[in-house]
């Protein structure tokens, strides 16, 4: 028995370890819903489906687990996780942080290079295709070329992920430690960090290496299942803290109304319409577009007509509304727990309604339920 067949048990529970934990953390993902967010889950979270399928495609590591020894299958198992695993982690940092940007069919085109090497190597590791040396170098580092493009499309979508928490306006509408900016925070440079792993990992081509990979993966896979199991869907868009910039400026410079008293009134109605009677401010996380659109006009007019009308931002005014409703569901469903009140309120968590109430010089809402 050779040094290395002695720790094929090691790497075969290693490897195998992983996908069965990839199997469970696919089944989290696409069948585990969170009794707040209810039927609006998919909407809600759009990228839930291509983490799911990260985990799931794990299970193409099958033919490096039947066939240890075969150095072809260990090449098979690595070129996998270079050139999927880096391309998936793009969609769903896509879909996840940016999910009102369009991800059309054509813009996938630029995987199919990664799925089309994939299945070269797999169609060598069964022995139906083989190369020559040179083939099989020209195979090899053609790998390397596809992973570096997508490693420059990871390092750029982490610099995109910094810059917009960095322009969170949090102390209007969300608590600090709100799980939309640690979320950003712990996974920014993930798919980065996983993708020079990977490229260690091919490059060495060695079982104990990989050994190490599968560890690795593991801990990273129980970690960001336990971090998202109860995840909130999005990254406030960097633009709308220039919202907060033009209301200050309206509410310096009163004197300088671009609207005409008609207009303004027209337009004030029109927005008391869509919350006190349409309700708009328990869509869950609103966002100025969305009333932009519910309303027919820019930005300047709406900044404009929520500083005239008395409040300090469009957050001001959608908190104004959501404290009143939650305070009513406090004061008559006494039973409800205060997650799912914020939860029904439009409140992105518990910590955010918290700071609303405060911001609006109330008392706590666990105040409001015992009064003494």
């Amino acid at each position: 028995m050779s040094y290395m067949e002695q720790y094929h048990k090691l790497f075969f529970a290693a490897t195998l370890s992983l996908i069965v934990v990839s199997l469970f953390a696919w089944i989290i993902k696409w069948f585990y819903r969170p009794r707040a967010y209810k039927e609006h889950f998919n909407q809600l979270f759009p990228g839930q489906f291509y983490i799911g399928l990260l985990f799931l495609i794990q299970v193409l590591e099958l033919p490096y687990l039947l066939d240890m020894a075969d150095v072809k299958s260990l090449r098979y198992a690595n070129a996998f996780s270079l050139l999927l695993a880096p391309s998936l982690m793009l969609i769903i940092c896509r879909k996840f942080f940016f999910p009102r940007e369009n991800f059309r069919f054509k813009g996938i085109y630029m995987f199919l290079p990664a799925f089309i090497f994939l299945i070269i190597f797999l169609l060598r590791s069964v022995g139906i295709l083989s190369f020559s040396e040179t083939g099989r170098n020209i195979v090899i580092y053609s790998a390397v070329a596809i992973f570096a493009w997508f490693f420059f499309l990871t390092i750029r979508m982490a610099l995109r992920i910094g810059r917009v928490t960095t322009g969170i306006e949090l102390l209007e509408y969300s608590d600090e430690s709100d799980y939309t900016k640690t979320f950003a925070n712990y996974v920014q440079w993930l798919p980065t960090s996983l993708c020079v792993i990977s490229l260690v990992n091919y490059l060495c081509n060695d079982q104990w290496v990989k050994f190490s990979y599968d560890i690795i993966c593991i801990a990273a896979t129980v970690g960001f299942v336990m971090l998202t199991l109860d995840p909130w869907r999005e990254v406030e868009y960097i633009e709308q803290k220039l919202v907060l910039d033009d209301i200050s400026d309206a509410e310096s410079s009163k004197s300088k109304w671009r609207m005409s008293e008609s207009r303004y009134i027209a337009l004030r109605d029109n927005m008391i319409e869509l919350f006190e009677e349409k309700r708009i401010y328990l869509t869950p996380h609103l966002s100025l577009d969305m009333l932009l659109k519910e309303l027919l006009t820019n930005r300047n007019y709406l900044c404009e007509t929520t500083a005239r009308s008395g409040f300090k931002s469009f957050y001001d005014i959608v908190n104004h509304y959501r404290v009143k409703y939650a305070i009513n569901l406090i004061k008559t469903e006494p039973q409800s727990k205060m997650i799912d009140i914020a939860f029904r309120s439009g409140f992105a968590s518990a910590a955010s309604m918290n700071k609303a109430f405060t911001q609006q010089g109330l008392p706590t809402p666990s105040k409001h339920r015992n009064p003494s």
